[in-house]
């Protein structure tokens, strides 16, 4: 069967989720104003249908054709050996290619993967390379090459997928289910695989727990407990590239149709996380940073997938939201376009520093793995698009809102007339910063502004959790745009601790103007920050008490690009209260008053962006102000 035949849509009833105790949707209000919001002016549909999928996923096959050696392993050009689940990544796309007739000199390194995969996942071989993820792209790449393929090779792959035993092969897994709690992602990547594998009627010949059975244990015991009322994932740490990427691994299973007993639950759990979705892209199409695997490629994939299913949920019963699904799968693969096609080689990761330079990975995030993980989801996005719905306005490009995700990933967003921010209220310390790490602008360059914060050198689990080689490195403290005050000798920035407690407040929200109000408190001292969000620009006013007494002196640190690793900034000033960063055309001004001190710090330092340097601005007492302008 045409593997697109196959896609079932999800109901867009709403239901309840008090027996696994995740309550209402807190969001509800607030998503259901944002999209009642007028379209902007000028508002034209991108044009776009799932042959731009694949003409992304064709750029990055045919960088990768060349790694297959003979016997069908992936070899990662850089680090030069096959790395964990890499090889499925290229069967996965590259079926489907082959299955909308694409690229067919890809045929014979499909059919070698394939067969490689296929022996070596059921006999054990792989299970030293991430077996977990490895089901969910072969089940995959099966239903997509069995209009193509012929009957020898089907019958082939079939008996070897057919012979993977989960609980034995898999890594992540509890037979006895004591340890059920204590698994995370990786069970649910495998659980989405094993739904897809009944599906596709891949089913063994022996007994043991397999498919939709395998789904039922290992996806059930996380509903509970890993899940925010939200709809979004909890992985350790709340990173939202592991919200997003746990979600579509039960939407493969659903979409493909598992009807076990969790469907219902799933379902409502994957509405809500798709709703909330809508309004925490940034106007980009961008996925927000937060916690490990940030700025890689493959996230924004990810939205797109995701988006085409849920536009496809209301295609019937609400066509405006379904449009704006529609639309917003579209923006967030339009996102990845400078990396994925504009730049040569591609890049995997959102910054121009050579591929061979590793710049801004996590250290399992290798080139091969990641680049070929876009190009899978992307897949799937071209397999669950229905081009016959219309595009209609989203939230994220009609903006006017502010909203907090708390205490389960500790965010704010706001989001004005295509300008948008993103604040860490507790940031996680190997990965980011408190305070405003991301203010951008569609249309500008997402590192300009700033596109996520920079963390300290730390380690996790004996490995950097970022990597950033000489001649860039990591600030010895973190930075975030954001509020410093002076303690006796030393100076203490919002940025650099995590363990606040906080309070946040609107002030007002129009489509014209978005104000709002965060306020800390660390022991003694409160910090509090007022916003205002207005087209292109962000004025800022920060405010420190260190118990009932006025601090001594405030500064305010803005992040200055330098590199991207490609190209360059130009910075002027600071000069009469002004400092301008211009680069690629677009301009970066920072504007403070006359009796505000203004230096530009010569040390450089990198997030998995680019490079820069901190405008310091300072000033006596313990309020300063600030204004942010991009364009």
């Amino acid at each position: 069967m045409d593997i697109t035949k196959r896609i079932q849509s999800f109901s867009p009833k709403e239901t309840s989720l008090n027996e696994f105790g995740l309550g209402d949707f807190a969001l509800k209000n607030e998503i259901k104003k944002a999209l009642a919001a007028p379209p902007p002016a000028g508002w034209k549909p991108t044009g776009l249908d799932r042959n731009y999928y694949l003409d992304l996923m064709e750029v990055v096959i045919k960088n990768a054709k060349d790694w297959i050696d003979a016997q069908g392993h992936v070899i990662d050009p850089f680090i030069k050996q096959e790395f964990g689940q890499t090889t499925p990544r290229f069967a996965s796309p590259g079926a489907i290619l082959l299955s909308f007739g694409r690229i067919p000199e890809i045929k014979d390194m499909v059919y070698r993967t394939m067969d490689y995969c296929c022996q070596s996942l059921p006999s054990g071989q792989a299970r030293t390379n991430s077996p977990d993820f490895w089901m969910r792209e072969l089940a995959t790449a099966y239903m997509a090459l069995e209009t193509v393929a012929d009957q020898e090779h089907i019958r082939k792959w079939a008996a070897g997928l057919s012979a993977v035993e989960p609980e034995k092969i898999y890594t992540n897994v509890s037979p006895d289910g004591n340890e059920l709690g204590k698994l995370h992602n990786w069970a649910i990547y495998a659980s989405g695989g094993e739904a897809m594998r009944q599906a596709a009627g891949l089913k063994p010949g022996k007994d043991f727990l397999w498919g939709n059975a395998f789904f039922d244990k290992y996806v059930g015991a996380q509903i509970n407990t890993c899940f925010s009322g939200n709809g979004m994932y909890r992985d350790p740490g709340d990173p939202f590239t592991y919200d997003v990427t746990t979600r579509l691994q039960i939407a493969c299973g659903l979409a493909l149709g598992y009807d076990g007993k969790l469907r219902a639950p799933l379902e409502e759990i994957l509405r809500r996380g798709g709703l909330t979705a809508l309004m925490f892209i940034s106007p980009e199409g961008f996925c927000p940073y937060g916690g490990r695997s940030a700025a890689f490629n493959f996230r924004e994939a990810i939205l797109t997938a995701l988006c085409e299913l849920e536009a496809r949920r209301y295609k019937t019963s609400d066509p405006g939201l379904a449009g704006a699904f529609k639309r917003q799968s579209h923006l967030s693969a339009l996102s990845v376009k400078r990396w994925l096609m504009d730049m040569k080689p591609l890049r995997h990761i959102k910054n121009g520093f050579e591929p061979a330079s590793l710049h801004g990975i996590d250290s399992y995030g290798n080139y091969s793995g990641y680049s070929l993980l876009a190009a899978s989801f992307m897949g799937l996005a071209a397999v669950y698009a229905d081009d016959s719905i219309a595009e209609k306005p989203c939230p994220a490009e009609t903006g006017g809102f502010v909203f907090e995700l708390a205490p389960a990933f500790h965010k704010v967003f706001a989001n004005c007339q295509d300008t948008y921010l993103e604040i860490d209220t507790a940031a996680d310390e190997y990965y980011d910063a408190t305070g405003l790490g991301c203010f951008a602008v569609k249309g500008v360059p997402l590192e300009l502004g700033l596109g996520m914060p920079f963390p300290r050198p730390m380690k996790k689990q004996g490995n950097a959790a970022i990597i950033i080689k000489p001649p860039q490195k990591q600030p010895s403290e973190p930075i975030a745009i954001g509020p410093a005050w002076q303690s006796g000798e030393k100076w203490v920035s919002l940025a650099g601790i995590s363990c606040f407690s906080h309070k946040f407040k609107i002030i007002k929200e129009t489509t014209q103007a978005v104000q709002f109000e965060v306020a800390y408190t660390y022991q003694k001292i409160s910090i509090v920050e007022e916003y205002l969000l207005e087209r292109g620009k962000v004025a800022i006013k920060a405010k420190v008490l260190d118990g009932d007494k006025s601090v001594q002196a405030m500064r305010f640190i803005v992040p200055l690009l330098v590199t991207d690793g490609t190209s360059k900034s130009e910075i002027q000033g600071p000069d009469k209260g002004v400092t301008k960063a211009t680069y690629l055309g677009h301009t970066y001004r920072i504007h403070c008053d006359g009796k505000t001190k203004a230096e530009l710090g010569s040390d450089q330092y990198a997030n998995r962006n680019a490079a820069y340097r901190s405008l310091v601005l300072e000033r006596a007492g313990n309020e300063i102000q600030v204004e942010l302008l991009l364009k």
